[in-house]
């Protein structure tokens, strides 16, 4: 059974901009409150928490902007999980017809530890790349590949409650009019 991945880029501007729209909230509340109390000091923390819900909805904007120049970019594993050692086949649909920068996928198992209580920090444990195939069906780009995960690049520590957590992701980069378009996906790997 084939499984569907979306990318972890279709949900970034989206939740920036609710962000920005959570802090303007915040914002015509700390207004109404300020409203009855007169203080000139909570005028200028309105203007500058306005300022700042309007500054991240403009990220989150430009964010939303730059993901829809490639569109929904759903990855289709074959099988459904990865199993170490043995084939699987991905099949990366792009909306836009014609989109032949993309020569390469990188294939990166990621070790997720903990610093601190409230930060983690990600490294790279093995990276390797698959060369695409790119078909042009029905106004749409396919790209297609194939991976194998060598045996011995299992993952230790990977009980519960380890301070170390293993992710695969499946990734492309290209930069077209001087911006970086990025797409990640988190593929599930079974040992």
């Amino acid at each position: 059974m084939d499984k569907v991945i979306h990318s972890k880029e279709s949900k970034t501007g989206i939740a920036i901009q609710i962000f920005g729209i959570i802090c303007f909230l915040a914002a015509i509340t700390l207004l109404y409150t300020s409203t009855k109390s007169n203080s000139p000091a909570i005028y200028l923390f309105f203007a500058g928490f306005f300022s700042f819900s309007i500054l991240v909805w403009v990220i989150g904007a430009y964010q939303k902007r730059k993901f829809y120049k490639l569109g929904k970019t759903p990855l289709t594993l074959t099988p459904s999980i990865c199993t170490i050692g043995e084939e699987f086949k991905g099949s990366i649909e792009i909306e836009k017809p014609n989109v032949n920068r993309v020569k390469e996928i990188s294939i990166t198992l990621w070790r997720r530890s903990k610093t601190t209580v409230d930060e983690s920090r990600n490294d790279i444990v093995w990276e390797s790349s698959a060369t695409t195939h790119i078909n042009q069906v029905d106004g749409k780009t396919i790209l297609d590949f194939s991976f194998v995960i060598p045996r011995d690049k299992e993952p230790t520590n990977k009980g519960f409650f380890s301070e170390n957590k293993y992710f695969w992701e499946a990734s492309f980069e290209f930069v077209e009019s001087m911006q970086s378009i990025k797409r990640t996906w988190e593929i599930p790997v079974k040992i």
